[in-house]
């Protein structure tokens, strides 16, 4: 945003609420200036209890305008500043209020994830340690011929058939050798 955005009657605002607020009560102070005679001290006295007692502004630019009637009262109009009510400056402005609620929200939101971060590490963690587990488990593993056990049982089957073929002629070569001694 612009910084002219934040500014009313010389007052710069941290917030674009704070400056709206305080535009909404400048506008006010020019309409009490257009219908109050503040020439009659008892119109400008009783404008001032009633906007103390009212709790009109929030912002320096009421508060402002409040210390300039007050001073108007006390130098121009003869009264006593202990005849005149004390201006009542909140700690915090209205919209401060709503500033606390968030920051409340924000801060139950970041111990939400503050824990959701503290659970994913845990979890993140174990699985790191099951997978070094597995690698482990893996490579010290006496049976690790599993991944080439098909390879195994073909070869040993191919053994096994080169070695009855190797029979099985020599059985033959027997029969024939025993046939021609009987057929003599």
């Amino acid at each position: 945003m612009e910084e002219d955005s934040h500014v009313v009657d010389g007052f710069v605002f941290s917030s674009v609420a704070e400056a709206q607020t305080a535009a909404k009560e400048q506008k006010n102070i020019d309409i009490i200036r257009q219908r109050t005679p503040l020439s009659d001290p008892s119109a400008a006295y009783a404008l001032y209890c009633k906007l103390i007692e009212r709790n009109m502004f929030k912002t320096s630019v009421g508060f402002g305008f409040l210390y300039e009637l007050r001073h108007y009262l006390i130098e121009d109009c003869g009264y006593a500043p202990t005849d005149i009510p004390n201006v009542n400056v909140p700690g915090k402005g209205s919209n401060d209020v709503f500033a606390d609620i968030k920051r409340e929200a924000l801060e139950e939101k970041i111990q939400r994830n503050k824990l959701s971060i503290k659970r994913m590490t845990i979890v993140i963690v174990a699985l790191i340690a099951i997978i070094v587990g597995m690698f482990v488990v893996a490579i010290i593993n006496p049976n690790v011929g599993y991944v080439n056990t098909e390879r195994k049982v073909l070869n040993k089957y191919a053994a096994w058939e080169e070695d009855l073929q190797i029979r099985e002629d020599e059985v033959k070569k027997k029969e024939k050798e025993l046939n021609i001694d009987t057929n003599e």
